[in-house]
């Protein structure tokens, strides 16, 4: 034991009037070990130094600034066990100051030994799978400015997890393209989850291509089970929106029914959802009837709500405003489902849409404003198409304030010539 430390434990010792044997008899460590660790013949494994801090009536990690050269051995190398675990418990409890000590000393003239990113790869991994997925994500920024491996598998997969975090933030764009460039270097679990990660975030931004073509690769690696499923099942939404007949994403839809009881509940509201997507808007009242007592209301409640407005059945669009507003206020303030906040987005682009039908031009299209700027912050192109075209719509009823933002959205915007045309 380093010289500092043991002069702190011994410190507290004294103030408690203890010696070696009420330590031993307060912490359940014996005698033998204590006297030992003591004397300099055994290492402080972390986990005695946790047991002393507990029987010194000390809060949790009081003593790890003391602790960091307990990680190296007598040739100065990191001792592996001792490392991983200290920089795990000092990330899982937030004592980022002998944490950073710890890295700094990894670190050699901006350089960190492979067998030390390996260490630091291991407490990223461990952190992410007990689901402290934020506390990780600065150890997988460190592996991925130290790796020099361009074909290497944890930086492949530490380019997945990093983008696993930052996929609902502006940075998710960014950080995907890494994680497409490094597939191919990812084993094949984490390849599959990534598969399906990267499916959801190009249908949160409606990018059909994409979740078109991840669904298929999804498909033929998992070929059962739940990723299976939603392979299946985002295929068939991707194929609803690129042009394929109902009856083909109806097939679709049948498919993925047959893969388990979830699926099959599942795939009753998506074919009305299909349905009415391809026009059959007579199916919203049977689709509200068997939605409206579901756990997952908030799925298909904006297009039901959507769906009303459509149908110009605009006092029947607000009882279902009155009667499901804790569904929208659930929606509003989740921030935990990605899935919620995209159906919120689809339901204050509906009622942007029933202020316009309504007369309540001013309310709605700053609404329609305001959505529109969302879905271009994450890249939603096709929802932002929709905003501005129905602001065109009624743009004649616009204050010079909502057209000063219009033209400030376009100003900001990436479409094709051909659709920037349309709108200006």
């Amino acid at each position: 034991m380093n010289v500092v430390l043991l002069q702190k434990i011994q410190q507290y010792l004294q103030e408690k009037q203890w010696n070696k044997s009420d330590l031993a008899c307060n912490s359940g460590i014996h005698i033998s070990d204590i006297s030992r660790i003591l004397n300099h013949k055994q290492p402080l494994s972390l986990k005695h130094l946790d047991t002393i801090t507990e029987a010194l009536e000390l809060v949790e990690g009081t003593l790890y600034l003391y602790y960091v050269e307990e990680c190296f051995n007598e040739n100065q190398s990191l001792d592996k066990h001792r490392s991983i675990k200290f920089l795990y418990k000092c990330l899982e409890n937030g004592n980022d100051q002998p944490f950073n000590n710890l890295i700094d000393l990894m670190i050699e003239e901006n350089t960190i030994r492979p067998e030390y990113l390996t260490y630091i790869f291991s407490v990223a991994e461990k952190l992410f799978v007990a689901g402290k997925e934020e506390k990780a994500l600065s150890l997988y920024e460190l592996i991925i400015e130290n790796e020099s491996n361009h074909f290497s598998e944890q930086l492949a997969i530490s380019f997945y997890r990093k983008f696993y975090v930052e996929r609902m933030t502006d940075k998710g764009h960014q950080t995907l393209t890494y994680v497409l460039e490094h597939l191919a270097y990812m084993p094949k679990g984490v390849r599959k989850e990534a598969y399906m990660w990267i499916m959801s975030f190009y249908y949160r931004s409606e990018q059909w291509e994409g979740v078109l073509y991840y669904s298929k690769r999804l498909e033929r690696m998992a070929s059962e089970g739940e990723y299976y499923g939603r392979a299946l099942m985002y295929k068939s939404f991707a194929l609803a929106q690129l042009g394929a007949s109902l009856e083909e994403v109806l097939t679709s839809i049948d498919q993925y029914a047959q893969v388990s009881d979830y699926f099959a509940e599942v795939a009753v509201g998506n074919r009305y959802i299909a349905l009415l997507d391809f026009g059959q808007l007579e199916y919203v009242d049977e689709y509200m009837i068997w939605l409206k007592d579901r756990d997952d209301l908030y799925v298909g409640l904006p297009r039901v709500f959507e769906t009303l407005i459509q149908l110009h059945r605009l006092e029947d669009a607000k009882h279902l405003l009155e009667n499901f507003q804790y569904v929208i206020n659930d929606m509003a303030v989740s921030k935990e489902s990605w899935l919620k906040q995209k159906m919120y987005l689809n339901f204050l682009f509906a009622h942007a849409l029933y202020q316009c039908r309504r007369e309540k031009f001013p309310q709605g299209l700053n609404e329609l404003l305001d959505v529109a700027l969302t879905a271009n912050q994450i890249g939603n192109v096709k929802r932002l198409q929709k905003c501005l075209l129905e602001y065109w719509r009624y743009k004649h009823r616009a204050t010079p304030e909502q057209e000063d933002k219009y033209m400030e959205l376009l100003n900001t915007l990436t479409l094709p010539d051909n659709h920037s045309k349309d709108l200006i």
